[in-house]
């Protein structure tokens, strides 16, 4: 599992919205969709832009990431 910290871009005036951190299996890379759970909610949103932070091999920190993602709406779809 990789942590990435996730930024949304939400409304008109992109408004940037920190949602924090997650756990992905792979990172994402940009034009995927995601599905993020937030205060019980699905939201949508596509990915603009992934920053890697890797960390040295055999180092005690893991590597992250912050995602920046286009927010394209909320609640139950089809999956």
């Amino acid at each position: 599992m990789i942590k990435a910290s996730i930024t949304v871009l939400r409304g008109s005036k992109s408004v940037a919205e920190e949602w924090g951190e997650f756990e992905f299996l792979s990172l994402p890379s940009p034009a995927d969709r995601i599905m993020v759970k937030r205060d019980g909610t699905e939201n949508y949103a596509t990915v603009i832009s992934v920053h890697h932070y890797p960390r040295p091999v055999g180092g005690a920190d893991e590597p992250t990431a912050d995602v920046l993602a286009k927010w394209t709406g909320s609640g139950a779809k089809l999956r």
